[in-house]
């Protein structure tokens, strides 16, 4: 073997060596992949999805490839970066790992919880009142940030009425009734609170003239007025 053909050899080994230990994670140009992905952290419910979104520099190749770090069990992920999460709470991270070279990653924390219901509650929970006099009711709400309730009475204006500030006012008729405070942010949960209205009661009795003085077999026409807890009538 000639001089010649030994370098040739050894040109071609220089050239594969270099090929074989060039870094799989550079561009065309020697420029280093880099994935980006947001967002970082994101929160859902069981079976709640997220967007995530990546973009990758370095290369002309501009694919991702998305996975769940936790396999099946973490959720899963589509093609364009939705991932919907699995119906059990927890911590799992989505993968975004460039096409070009999948060593070249991002990951994102996805935290699961399952959400509180809504649960209502009254305060009082029952009361009783003298017919057509008044009781203020509260309401809170937990489970959610909103605590807007709806008030209502259960057997409708028979029942007395109530105002949006839970300011409840009884029926002329004594009986048992009922107000109902719904959630606004999720209707299906309300509390139903128990009012006893009782009889209505009279507070005073005036008549007029307070006094008089009549000559002998006079007459004089005297009126009485009745107030009671639902208002002021004249004597029948």
């Amino acid at each position: 073997m000639n001089s010649a053909s030994i370098w040739s050899i050894l040109i071609l080994g220089i050239v594969a060596l270099a090929a074989c230990t060039a870094s799989p994670s550079s561009g065309a140009a020697g420029t280093e992949i880099l994935v980006t992905l947001e967002p970082r952290a994101a929160q859902a419910q069981p079976g709640g999805t997220v967007s995530f979104a990546a973009t990758v520099t370095g290369t002309s190749d501009e694919g991702i490839v998305w996975s769940v770090q936790e396999g099946s069990a973490g959720g899963s992920v589509t093609a364009a970066g939705v991932y919907t999460a699995p119906a059990v709470a927890g911590t799992y991270h989505v993968v975004a790992a460039s096409h070009a070279d999948t060593s070249r990653q991002q990951v994102a924390a996805v935290t699961v919880t399952v959400a509180v219901p809504a649960a209502v509650t009254i305060n009082p929970s029952s009361a009783t009142v003298d017919a057509c006099r008044s009781v203020t009711f509260t309401a809170a709400v937990s489970g959610t940030a909103n605590q807007g309730v709806a008030w209502s009475v259960q057997e409708g204006p028979a029942g007395g009425t109530i105002t949006k500030a839970g300011v409840y006012t009884a029926p002329s008729a004594a009986g048992t009734y009922h107000v109902v405070a719904t959630s606004a942010a999720d209707p299906t949960k309300s509390f139903q609170g128990t009012v006893t209205v009782g009889p209505e009661k009279v507070l005073s009795v005036a008549v007029a003239p307070g006094s008089a003085t009549l000559a002998p077999n006079g007459a004089l026409a005297f009126s009485a007025t009745v107030t009671t807890t639902c208002g002021t009538f004249a004597a029948q």
